[in-house]
């Protein structure tokens, strides 16, 4: 299956405009046989949780911004993926459920079905000041290969990636927030997990630009694999980088997944997970006191 990850520079909160930018990026993917494309952190409106300072503001913006899904955002996406008539895998966008707010990202059917959701695990310490919840498990989705999917600061958490590896993923697509300084260092990152877990990594970045037209935002659009470490990276605003997910993947069955005992592997590292981001939390409420 071909594969389109995408490069897009969204235009800060606006999201009429940056649908129609992903609208022909789809296209563009589609025309070129791409059956699955990945969309950026926040889309449509982009993700500025690393670019401002002003934890009240991200505060008001995270509020605003939240909705249940379906909303707003998810019947955007929904249209995107029937009108492209692609799988399309998008966010983490702001679900509100109940008196939560989760940083979550979808996976949508060419017809329309939102076939998978999963909420980011791994919070960051701003994360939790602007009110943001940590999910509980991680996910993998079955099309023609068997894809983890993880978003931003996921990356970080050698267990995340270990589980989906354990339960035979053979791809992880992870989305990641843009900074206000070009940074590479998450580049070494998927390396060190792909070597760690002999599995490929789709790298989904973004641009963003404020009303000027001035770039206040970037994360970078890359593919990582243990044998050629960035296998592929994006150069051009406004762009998709293509791959098949057959030169990607291993074809063997993931033997770690039919290790005895494998239940209580995984169960030690969702507690390991779970443990970190308590303590997170509440070096957090320390801080604020």
């Amino acid at each position: 299956m071909l594969i389109s990850l995408t490069y897009i520079k969204l235009k800060e909160m606006y999201r009429k405009h940056n649908i129609e930018k992903a609208k022909k990026l789809i296209k563009m993917a589609k025309d070129k046989g791409a059956k699955l494309v990945v969309l950026p952190s926040l889309f449509p409106v982009g993700n500025t949780f690393e670019v401002y300072n002003n934890e009240k503001k991200m505060r008001s913006v995270v509020k605003n911004l939240a909705e249940k899904i379906p909303g707003n955002s998810t019947d955007a996406l929904v249209k995107l993926a029937m009108e492209g008539e692609v799988y399309l895998i998008a966010g983490p966008l702001l679900e509100q459920a109940g008196p939560k707010i989760f940083l979550t990202t979808l996976i949508i059917s060419p017809d329309g079905e939102i076939i998978g959701k999963y909420r980011k695990i791994l919070m960051s310490e701003k994360d939790i000041r602007i009110g943001i919840a940590g999910g509980k498990e991680p996910l993998y989705v079955v099309l023609d290969k068997k894809y983890g999917v993880i978003s931003e600061d996921d990356l970080l958490s050698p267990e995340i990636s270990r589980i989906l590896a354990f339960e035979g993923s053979q791809t992880i697509i992870s989305t990641v927030r843009p900074t206000s300084k070009r940074q590479d260092i998450v580049k070494h990152i998927a390396i060190t997990r792909a070597i760690e877990n002999n599995i490929s990594y789709l790298v989904n970045g973004e641009l963003v630009e404020n009303e000027d037209g001035e770039i206040i935002g970037y994360s970078p659009t890359f593919i990582a694999t243990s044998e050629s470490l960035i296998y592929k990276e994006a150069e051009e605003e406004d762009s998709i980088l293509l791959v098949e997910s057959t030169t990607i993947t291993q074809n063997k069955e993931n033997i770690i997944s039919r290790l005895a005992g494998v239940e209580g592997i995984i169960g030690g590292l969702c507690k390991s997970i779970k443990k970190n981001r308590i303590i997170g939390e509440k070096t957090v409420a320390k801080t604020e006191r």
